[in-house]
Protein backbone atom coordinates (compact mmCIF):
# COMPACT_ATOMS: atom_id res chain seq x y z
CA UNK A 1 0.00 0.00 0.00
CA UNK A 2 1.43 3.41 -0.95
CA UNK A 3 2.37 5.69 1.92
CA UNK A 4 0.74 9.06 2.62
CA UNK A 5 3.89 10.70 1.26
CA UNK A 6 3.58 8.75 -1.99
CA UNK A 7 -0.09 9.71 -2.34
CA UNK A 8 0.85 13.36 -1.74
CA UNK A 9 3.63 13.19 -4.34
CA UNK A 10 1.21 11.73 -6.90
CA UNK A 11 -1.44 14.35 -6.07
CA UNK A 12 1.12 17.15 -6.39
CA UNK A 13 2.43 15.82 -9.70
CA UNK A 14 -1.11 15.56 -11.07
CA UNK A 15 -1.90 19.12 -9.93
CA UNK A 16 1.25 20.48 -11.62
CA UNK A 17 0.47 18.50 -14.78
CA UNK A 18 -3.04 19.98 -14.88
CA UNK A 19 -1.66 23.53 -14.68
CA UNK A 20 0.72 22.85 -17.57
CA UNK A 21 -2.01 21.14 -19.62
CA UNK A 22 -4.18 24.24 -19.14
CA UNK A 23 -1.32 26.51 -20.30
CA UNK A 24 -1.81 25.74 -24.01
CA UNK A 25 -5.58 25.26 -23.85
CA UNK A 26 -6.37 28.51 -22.05
CA UNK A 27 -4.08 30.42 -24.37
CA UNK A 28 -6.14 29.47 -27.41
CA UNK A 29 -9.61 28.65 -26.09
CA UNK A 30 -10.03 31.14 -23.24
CA UNK A 31 -9.03 34.74 -22.79
CA UNK A 32 -5.71 36.13 -21.57
CA UNK A 33 -6.99 36.70 -18.04
CA UNK A 34 -7.83 33.03 -17.57
CA UNK A 35 -4.42 32.10 -18.97
CA UNK A 36 -2.68 34.65 -16.73
CA UNK A 37 -4.43 33.12 -13.70
CA UNK A 38 -2.08 30.15 -14.12
CA UNK A 39 0.83 32.40 -13.07
CA UNK A 40 1.91 33.93 -9.77
CA UNK A 41 1.43 37.73 -9.67
CA UNK A 42 5.24 38.21 -9.67
CA UNK A 43 5.91 35.64 -12.39
CA UNK A 44 9.01 35.92 -14.56
CA UNK A 45 8.64 34.99 -18.25
CA UNK A 46 11.73 34.76 -20.45
CA UNK A 47 11.20 34.72 -24.21
CA UNK A 48 12.92 36.28 -27.24
CA UNK A 49 15.92 37.14 -25.01
CA UNK A 50 13.69 39.34 -22.86
CA UNK A 51 12.79 38.91 -19.22
CA UNK A 52 9.25 39.99 -18.42
CA UNK A 53 8.37 40.52 -14.76
CA UNK A 54 4.81 40.30 -13.51
CA UNK A 55 1.49 39.42 -15.11
CA UNK A 56 1.05 42.90 -16.62
CA UNK A 57 4.30 42.61 -18.59
CA UNK A 58 3.34 39.13 -19.80
CA UNK A 59 -0.15 40.35 -20.78
CA UNK A 60 1.38 43.24 -22.77
CA UNK A 61 3.78 40.94 -24.64
CA UNK A 62 1.10 38.37 -25.41
CA UNK A 63 -1.38 40.96 -26.67
CA UNK A 64 1.11 41.73 -29.47
CA UNK A 65 2.02 38.11 -30.25
CA UNK A 66 0.57 36.16 -33.19
CA UNK A 67 -2.34 33.84 -32.50
CA UNK A 68 -2.16 30.18 -33.38
CA UNK A 69 -1.95 26.72 -31.89
CA UNK A 70 0.46 25.68 -29.14
CA UNK A 71 1.05 21.94 -29.05
CA UNK A 72 2.57 20.92 -25.74
CA UNK A 73 4.42 17.63 -25.66
CA UNK A 74 5.38 15.28 -22.86
CA UNK A 75 6.69 16.84 -19.70
CA UNK A 76 9.15 15.98 -16.97
CA UNK A 77 8.16 17.11 -13.48
CA UNK A 78 10.65 17.12 -10.61
CA UNK A 79 8.95 17.88 -7.30
CA UNK A 80 10.82 19.70 -4.53
CA UNK A 81 8.30 20.08 -1.71
CA UNK A 82 6.25 23.19 -2.50
CA UNK A 83 7.88 23.77 -5.89
CA UNK A 84 8.47 21.79 -9.05
CA UNK A 85 10.91 22.13 -11.93
CA UNK A 86 9.43 21.12 -15.28
CA UNK A 87 10.55 20.68 -18.87
CA UNK A 88 8.11 20.34 -21.76
CA UNK A 89 8.65 20.43 -25.50
CA UNK A 90 6.28 22.40 -27.71
CA UNK A 91 5.40 23.37 -31.27
CA UNK A 92 3.68 26.69 -32.07
CA UNK A 93 2.03 27.24 -35.47
CA UNK A 94 0.76 30.76 -36.19
CA UNK A 95 -2.78 30.99 -37.54
CA UNK A 96 -2.24 33.67 -40.17
CA UNK A 97 1.23 33.62 -41.68
CA UNK A 98 2.31 29.96 -41.34
CA UNK A 99 5.20 30.95 -39.10
CA UNK A 100 6.16 28.37 -36.51
CA UNK A 101 8.67 27.70 -33.79
CA UNK A 102 9.49 24.77 -31.60
CA UNK A 103 11.55 24.17 -28.53
CA UNK A 104 11.14 23.73 -24.80
CA UNK A 105 9.37 25.34 -21.88
CA UNK A 106 11.43 25.30 -18.68
CA UNK A 107 9.18 26.23 -15.77
CA UNK A 108 9.16 26.55 -12.01
CA UNK A 109 5.72 25.86 -10.57
CA UNK A 110 4.99 26.67 -6.91
CA UNK A 111 2.30 25.74 -4.43
CA UNK A 112 0.28 28.80 -3.35
CA UNK A 113 -2.82 29.35 -1.24
CA UNK A 114 -4.72 29.26 -4.58
CA UNK A 115 -3.13 26.02 -5.80
CA UNK A 116 -0.11 25.41 -8.01
CA UNK A 117 0.96 28.41 -10.13
CA UNK A 118 3.73 29.07 -12.64
CA UNK A 119 6.39 31.28 -11.03
CA UNK A 120 9.01 31.24 -13.79
CA UNK A 121 8.99 30.32 -17.47
CA UNK A 122 11.92 30.23 -19.86
CA UNK A 123 11.04 29.56 -23.49
CA UNK A 124 14.01 28.07 -25.34
CA UNK A 125 13.33 28.03 -29.06
CA UNK A 126 15.20 25.35 -30.95
CA UNK A 127 14.03 26.25 -34.42
CA UNK A 128 11.99 29.02 -36.08
CA UNK A 129 10.57 28.89 -39.57
CA UNK A 130 7.72 29.49 -41.98
CA UNK A 131 5.67 27.18 -44.13
CA UNK A 132 5.21 23.56 -43.08
CA UNK A 133 7.12 22.61 -39.92
CA UNK A 134 9.72 19.93 -40.75
CA UNK A 135 8.02 17.23 -38.69
CA UNK A 136 4.89 17.60 -40.87
CA UNK A 137 6.69 17.89 -44.21
CA UNK A 138 6.31 15.08 -46.70
CA UNK A 139 8.44 14.24 -49.72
Amino acid sequence: MPSDAEFQRLADELAVRRVLDEYCLRLEVNDFEEWLDLFTPDTVYEVYRRELKGRDAVRDMLSKAPHGVHLGGPMRITLNGDSAETIQNYLFIAAEDAAWNMGWYFRTVVRTADGWKIAHTRVQMQKIGSGTPPLFATK
